[in-house]
């Protein structure tokens, strides 16, 4: 399988952090600035989220900072939440991205900071989606009920995606070098002009899971990786070498349409130059 890297999007940055802590600290800190200025420009903001340690602990910092700062405060009524996969599990499943999601930091924001609950946009159920297909053409019909009358392009192509713009999309990457649920060597590595794609058989359990596609994270203007831990630091370090093929470490073509940054502790970028 051939998966070319989308050279028309930003090529990505890499910063490197003492530990989980800081860099977690730093994103939750960057987040919350690019989400007041992108409401001031545009009235509202669309932020993708992941699961994972160092994005759950990201948006662990960010209610940190809400309760040690007024400072930090913003309009959270304009900004909805989606995310960039999530496992086709029940409700309230504690496995499920978005109830992590809403334990660090959703719950919070809709009993504090009057975040409606209709702006939190959980991908299906096993209740709602019989299995991942059907879970993923859901979640595409969500996603262009927020979208432009004109989509969005994605970039250097004719491509165009019904979905929101998203001002941030947060990736964690697996020990395998998977962003979203876009793991190694499946032909969902492969789906094009379409937002969203099922997983039937996930190398990592559960195995039925839903993904935005590559074609979708290239729309978001910035994608920010959070990674953490030196059972990273092979994917990172495979992520950066020039001959690496996408196929094998998906996490190569992460990259946004006007910002690419790699949040990487000092574990995880063990390998790097």
């Amino acid at each position: 399988m051939n998966i070319e890297v989308n050279e028309h999007t930003v090529a990505p940055q890499r910063e490197v952090f003492a530990d989980k802590d800081t860099l977690t600290r730093t994103v939750a800190s960057r987040l919350l600035q690019v989400l007041r200025r992108t409401i001031e420009a545009d009235g509202s903001a669309h932020v993708s989220l992941t699961g994972g340690g160092a994005g759950i602990g990201t948006l662990s910092a960010v209610a940190e900072m809400l309760r040690e700062n007024a400072e930090t405060q913003l309009d959270w009524s304009a900004v909805h939440f989606w995310w960039g996969d999530e496992r086709l599990l029940p409700a309230r499943d504690p496995e499920r991205n978005d109830q992590q999601a809403r334990s660090a930091l959703l719950d919070f924001l809709v009993a504090e900071h009057d975040l409606p609950e209709e702006n939190i946009h959980a991908a299906p159920t096993s209740e709602d989606a019989a299995n991942p297909t059907a879970a993923a053409q859901i979640y595409a019909q969500q996603l262009q009920a927020f979208s432009a009358e004109e989509g969005v392009v994605v970039p250097g192509s004719q491509k165009v995606l019904r979905l929101p713009v998203f001002a941030v999309m947060l990736l964690g990457v697996g020990p395998d070098g998977h962003i979203n649920s876009l793991f190694p060597g499946k032909s969902s590595l492969a789906v094009s002009e379409v937002t969203t794609v099922g997983e039937e058989d996930s190398p990592k359990p559960p195995p039925q899971r839903v993904s935005l596609t590559f074609d979708a994270i290239h729309t978001a203007q910035r994608v920010w990786t959070v990674v953490a831990g030196e059972d990273k630091a092979e994917a990172v370090r495979l992520a950066f070498e020039p001959g690496t093929p996408t196929a094998d470490i998906p996490a190569k073509n992460a990259r946004g349409a006007s910002e690419t940054i790699w949040h990487i502790d000092q574990p995880a970028a063990a390998g790097l130059a």
